[in-house]
């Protein structure tokens, strides 16, 4: 990849860059009193916009929709290359190709679950599957193959694993377009974090090594051979399985958490966590995809925040439960 065509993109971006929320901010935000304060807060923000055209408070949902349609529209327009954001972009697909396939083989309308981002015409592909007509595009022929998967084991979980499994090869083989550490690292790391979440929920539900198979995934810096030597074993905080591997200060806080008999949703904030820490090392770099790609996990995070905070004032939770939810920030 040219990283002179990132010059532009990147210096626009750190002018971007100072409308993002600060970790301080946040925990303001977690301490308003109620829903409709938190939302007042964000007046001052790029959010105000959206927030502004809500008819209740409980809308908010709309609002981080709205945003989160207006930032993508903004990146692309902004990045010489689709690649730094289709990283992010490409999770949208896999969820929108999983809505497709539920939808199809429970003979359901679920288009309300859709998320039209990015440039995959997913309500085109929608049409060509109900009339079952003949494409190549290759996102259709994974749906038609797990749908085949799905209709010969009846399992749900199935249409889940299996577009999982082509969501992590999408991802791979944009870290081989891309060629830059950052992509292989954050592909890398998050395979290594799925698999060892999954080796620990098999492990707490009892699961054989089929199942463990089904479910690991390839690709990972941990072999997935690896795994199944831990399989019906007790994983500890310093197991060699991953004391050696990039993730291992985040995967040893998820194992003691876990230890504590606390569910393994904490592995959710420390992927996140641990993709800050790796993006923060754009800040050094003047221009390059690292740059896009690292304001586009920014965002991304934001977005997650702030659901937190929201769904927590609507549900009257306190700013200590808050607190211990939110994840790092980029600024």
């Amino acid at each position: 990849m040219d990283r002179s065509k990132f010059i532009q993109s990147s210096s626009w971006i750190r002018v971007l860059e100072k409308r993002l929320l600060s970790h301080q901010f946040f925990l303001r935000l977690a301490d308003a009193p109620s829903l409709k304060d938190a939302l007042r807060m964000l007046n001052d923000t790029i959010y105000q916009t959206s927030i502004s055209k809500l008819e209740k408070d409980t809308d908010y949902e709309k609002a981080l929709s709205q945003e989160l349609l207006r930032f993508y529209k903004e990146m692309y327009e902004i990045s010489p290359s689709n690649i730094p954001i289709d990283f992010t972009v490409v999770k949208y697909y896999y969820h929108n190709l999983k809505v497709m396939a539920k939808e199809y083989v429970k003979k359901e309308d679920l288009s309300h679950l859709y998320v039209p981002l990015g440039n995959l015409d997913i309500f085109g592909l929608r049409k060509l599957l109900q009339e079952n007509t003949s494409s190549k595009n290759e996102y259709l022929r994974e749906v038609k193959e797990t749908i085949r998967l799905y209709e010969k084991t009846k399992r749900p979980s199935d249409i889940d694993i299996n577009l999982d499994r082509y969501y992590f090869k999408s991802l791979l083989k944009l870290a081989d377009e891309a060629d830059e550490d950052i992509f292989y690292s954050y592909v890398k790391n998050t395979i290594d974090f799925k698999n060892i979440r999954s080796l620990m929920r098999a492990n707490a539900e009892g699961a054989d090594l089929e199942f463990l198979t089904d479910i690991l995934i390839d690709g990972g810096n941990i072999y997935k051979d690896n795994f199944y030597n831990y399989l019906n074993t007790k994983i500890e905080p310093d197991s060699k399985l991953f004391k050696y591997s990039n993730i291992y200060k985040y995967v040893k806080q998820g194992t003691e958490f876990f230890g504590k008999g606390r569910s393994l949703s904490r592995f959710e904030l420390l992927v996140d966590n641990e993709m800050v820490d790796l993006i923060k090392n754009a800040k050094k770099i003047t221009y390059g995809p690292e740059v896009v790609f690292a304001h586009v996990i920014a965002k991304e995070i934001e977005l997650r925040n702030l659901r937190i905070i929201f769904v927590a004032k609507q549900n009257g939770l306190s700013s200590e439960f808050i607190r211990e939810r939110l994840r790092d920030t980029y600024v």
